[in-house]
């Protein structure tokens, strides 16, 4: 079988408000959304790159540990604490990424990776 994407799928009560942190702290979008008899996000997706995170609103949140690759952690951190977001400082992995993490207001994880990690 040939896989040609992936795409995780993340559950928040309200979708416009995750929609809005991970787009002002981590960087991601543009977003597009279908929309509920009231007007508030119930399903859609945000832009990651060449990827995409689809994003479903009216849901209860998981404790999902995402990883994306970036080309610099350092960047990351600074966009991170840019948005007013504590997070600590990026780390040099002992198996291979320098790493910056940070939780979002839902307690998803979110490790933004600069390099692979090497077994």
């Amino acid at each position: 079988m040939n896989f040609t994407n992936l795409t995780p799928y993340l559950r928040y009560p309200d979708g416009d408000a995750a929609v809005e942190w991970l787009t002002r702290v981590l960087g991601f979008g543009p977003a597009r959304c279908a929309r509920d008899e009231n007007g508030a996000w119930y399903e859609g997706d945000l832009a990651a790159g060449d990827s995409k995170i689809a994003i479903s609103g009216g849901g209860t949140a998981g404790n999902s540990y995402l990883i994306i690759s970036v080309p610099d952690a350092d960047a990351q951190y600074r966009k991170i604490i840019e948005a007013g977001v504590e997070v600590d400082e990026p780390q040099d992995k002992p198996y291979g990424p320098r790493t910056v993490s940070v939780t979002d207001p839902w307690g998803n994880v979110w490790d933004f990776w600069q390099g692979e990690a090497e077994f």
